[in-house]
C-alpha cells in the first residue's frame, strides 16, 4: 500500500491506483469529463489537473491516470493547479457554450466565463474527449466512429460521414458521453434506433410477449454469437424484454459466456 497525501488528507491505497482513486477514497473532489471506469484513461480533457509535490521542484499532472508508485504529496486547491483548471473550463466553455453539463461543472469549479471567442453552431457540440469512440473499440469491439478532420474542423464521425456497417446500435457511445451530444432517436414508423449525430440507423428488437422495444438485432445476434445455448428455450426468452423474462421464470437457465 502507498500512502497518498492530498491537501494535507492522508489515504492509503494500492499499487496501480491513481491519484483520482485516491482522492474519491479521501473523499475530495477533482472534477473530471473524459474519465469512466470502463474505459481506459486518456487524460484528454485535461480538467482533472493536480499539482504533484516531488519535494525540489513540484508538477502538473492529469489525475485520472497518474499512477501512484510511491508515497507521493498531491495539491488539489494550489494557485498552480486552480489556474490551470479554470483555463481549460474557459476553453471547454468557449467549445460548448450552450451545453448544461459544462456548465453545471463550471459552476462547481467557479468559472462564471470565458474570455474566448465561441465556434461555430456546427462545431459547437462536441468536446472531442474521445470517450465513444475508445467504448466503442474497447468495450464493444467495434470501430464504428472515429476522430476525422483536423484542426478546428476536427470531429467524431463515422467512416465517410455516412451510416456506419459497423455499428450495432448498442447505445454505449450515447450512455458515456459526458455532454450529452450523442443521442438515440427512437423512429417508431420504421422501428428503428437512431445513433444521432452519426445518421445510423438499425432495426430494433420487440418483446414477443407484449411488443416492449428491448435492443437492436445486431446487437442481439452479437448477443446470441457470444453465448453457448445450453437450454432449447433460450430463444424464446432472448425475444422477451427483462419484465416478462422474470415472469417466465428464466432462473432455471444457466448461460454460461465463451473465454
Amino acid at each position: 500500500m502507498y500512502t497518498v497525501e492530498i491537501d494535507g488528507i492522508k489515504t492509503s491505497v494500492p499499487p496501480g491506483s491513481t491519484i483520482l482513486d485516491a482522492a474519491k477514497k479521501a473523499g475530495i473532489w477533482i472534477p473530471t469529463l473524459c474519465y469512466h471506469p470502463a474505459i481506459q484513461s486518456h487524460a484528454t480533457c485535461r480538467i482533472c489537473m493536480v499539482e504533484l509535490d516531488r519535494g525540489d521542484w513540484k508538477q502538473l499532472v492529469t489525475a485520472c491516470n497518474y499512477p501512484v508508485r510511491k508515497d507521493i504529496k498531491v495539491s488539489v486547491n494550489s494557485k498552480k493547479a486552480s489556474e490551470v483548471r479554470k483555463g481549460v473550463m474557459e476553453l471547454l466553455m468557449a467549445r460548448v457554450p450552450d451545453c448544461k453539463e459544462i456548465m453545471e461543472l463550471a459552476k462547481k469549479m467557479g468559472v462564471k466565463d470565458t474570455p474566448y471567442p465561441t465556434v461555430t453552431e456546427s462545431q459547437r457540440n462536441c468536446i472531442l474527449c474521445g470517450m465513444c469512440i475508445r467504448i466503442c473499440e474497447e468495450v464493444i469491439g467495434k470501430s464504428a466512429i472515429s476522430f476525422a478532420g483536423r484542426g478546428v474542423e476536427r470531429s467524431v464521425a463515422s467512416p465517410f460521414r455516412l451510416a456506419s456497417e459497423d455499428c450495432i446500435g448498442c447505445g454505449a457511445c450515447a450512455v458515456i458521453c459526458p455532454v450529452g451530444t450523442i443521442k438515440l432517436r427512437l423512429h417508431e414508423d420504421t422501428k428503428e434506433i437512431e445513433i444521432s449525430p452519426f445518421k445510423t440507423k438499425v432495426k430494433l428488437l420487440y418483446c414477443n410477449n407484449c411488443g416492449e422495444k428491448m435492443i437492436s438485432v445486431p446487437l442481439n445476434e452479437k448477443i446470441l454469437k457470444n453465448i453457448r445455448i445450453n437450454k432449447d428455450d433460450l430463444l424464446e426468452l432472448l425475444r422477451l424484454c427483462p419484465k416478462c423474462r422474470r415472469e417466465k421464470a428464466a432462473s432455471k437457465l444457466l448461460v454460461k459466456a465463451k473465454p
